[in-house]
């Protein structure tokens, strides 16, 4: 059972890459599809703005003919240089509970980012920090949060069993409707 890793080149390609996490979340109680054509226009390297101080390579993860995962290799000019640094990013990472997978998925980047001269990978982020960013770690059982992750629980783990570590901690906050609800004050 071998993993192939084949970069999405087609339009057809990129309509499976767009589309896996559907076929991944599909009857996953707290996983909120986003809308299909925002994903398109994120991963569209000739419209979206962004790629136009980026680049970009989407990849796809296939075991015995099937798609179980996917992965892009990204390269922020612009934040290498507000920040000082010479990173590549990974992004748009979903993978089946399969650590062979996930790892092929990370050596694709990992090797990306070694031919374009970068030092290290840090991720994920889809394709930006403007956009969602990082995986979910805890709050499994609670719908997401606007520009928030929603993530598998087994992602933390196939994340640092390949050797990454924490970069940051991200936060979202839970409002519940009882905290929306306007209190009427009346004086006695």
């Amino acid at each position: 059972m071998s993993i192939e890793i084949r970069r999405a080149l087609s339009r057809k390609d990129m309509s499976i890459f767009i589309k896996f996490p559907y076929q991944l979340y599909k009857n996953h109680p707290y996983w909120v599809p986003p809308l299909l054509i925002e994903q398109k226009d994120l991963v569209d390297v000739k419209r979206n703005p962004f790629y136009k101080h980026s680049e970009a390579e989407f990849y796809l993860a296939y075991k015995n003919g099937e798609v179980v995962g996917r992965i892009s290799a990204i390269l922020n000019h612009n934040h290498n240089q507000f920040h000082n640094e010479n990173i590549g990013f990974f992004g748009f990472f979903e993978s089946v509970n399969d650590k062979d997978v996930a790892f092929k998925l990370f050596e694709t980047v990992e090797k990306w980012a070694k031919e374009k001269g970068l030092d290290e990978i840090r991720g994920p982020v889809n394709p930006s920090t403007n956009d969602s960013c990082g995986i979910l770690i805890e709050g499994f059982d609670k719908p997401p949060c606007v520009m928030m992750p929603y993530n598998y629980e087994y992602y933390p783990e196939l994340c640092e069993s390949y050797g990454f570590e924490k970069a940051k901690d991200l936060f979202s906050y839970y409002i519940s409707q009882e905290m929306l609800t306007p209190k009427v004050m009346e004086k006695t």
